[in-house]
């Protein structure tokens, strides 16, 4: 929960437009915030992910060149599915990635506040409105914040499962060995 703040000099302590402008600057501040927390997190997954996807062909390319390995049919599933599942994952961190068409600042609602007679209007008014666009930017931002975090968590779930899927396949290889 924001603090509420003391209005700014000459403000009027009656109305509360200034401090409802702040505290919606505020919470677009901090979507803005947990987008760039969402997008590293997901290019921490495309990175894992391909690190073990790139892991996983390295296992395969030894075990084919080597003249009296055989890999076990039980590890052959867990292996393929690992693959599967740790690329999704890697495409799911890249869709949270993504570059979105937003909504964020309704820039034609903003030009003529510079033409007369806006421009020099008292701040109330002027103030509403600004607030009125951080309002439905920081809406779109939370819209595409959940839509990330929605693709993150698939992300995570599809690693945990690749990652799962490859301790079976070398469970059955040791205990084969």
């Amino acid at each position: 929960m924001i603090t509420p703040s003391v209005p700014s000099p000459g403000a009027d302590p009656a109305q509360a437009g200034p401090l409802i402008a702040e505290l919606i600057s505020k919470e677009l501040d901090t979507e803005q915030s947990v987008t760039a927390s969402l997008q590293g997190r997901g290019l921490a997954v495309i990175s894992s992910a391909g690190t073990l996807v790139t892991l996983l062909f390295g296992l395969s390319a030894v075990a084919t060149t080597a003249q009296h390995f055989r890999l076990p049919a039980a590890a052959k599933p867990p292996l393929y599915l690992a693959a599967v599942l740790l690329v999704a994952a890697a495409i799911a961190g890249i869709v949270t990635n993504a570059p979105r068409g937003s909504k964020v600042t309704a820039l034609k609602r903003l030009g003529p506040l510079l033409e007369q007679p806006y421009w020099d209007y008292p701040v109330g008014p002027a103030q509403q409105e600004v607030a009125r666009t951080q309002l439905a930017a920081a809406e779109a931002a939370r819209a595409g914040n959940n839509t990330r975090a929605r693709w993150l968590l698939i992300g995570i779930i599809l690693e945990i499962a690749g990652i799962a899927c490859t301790m079976a396949a070398v469970i059955v290889l040791i205990a084969n060995g």
